[in-house]
């Protein structure tokens, strides 16, 4: 094992698969270890697959992002921790909607 250390953070479960994905296997593959850190379960996030955007899917979005999830750390070879923040969706309007309870951008900054 690698005295290297790599970690992604990233805001939602698949987030890790379309962005840098190749690079966190390239170094897990090379023993560096690799922890992918997800802020949110996706909760609010669009389906883009027609076949999957059913009523009994979005009931369950959360669910099934967190086996998406461990699915892509296998095939990838990382580890991966979940912060449990709610996601916000991104509210637009004017002015915007409140924002969920429990959401990253509802902490306070101070540690």
């Amino acid at each position: 094992m690698s005295e290297l250390r790599l970690m992604a953070v990233h805001a939602h479960p698949d987030d890790e698969s379309s962005k840098g994905a190749a690079t966190m296997a390239r170094y897990a593959d090379a023993g560096v270890r690799v922890m992918v850190v997800t802020l949110t379960g996706g909760e609010r996030g669009d389906i883009l697959n027609p076949a999957m955007d059913l009523p009994e899917v979005h009931g369950r979005i959360h669910e099934i992002r967190i086996d998406e999830m461990a699915r892509a750390a296998e095939i990838l070879g990382v580890e991966q921790h979940w912060l449990g923040f709610v996601d916000s969706g991104l509210p637009e309007g004017d002015p915007p909607p409140p924002l969920p309870d429990g959401c990253f951008a509802l902490e306070p900054l101070e540690v």
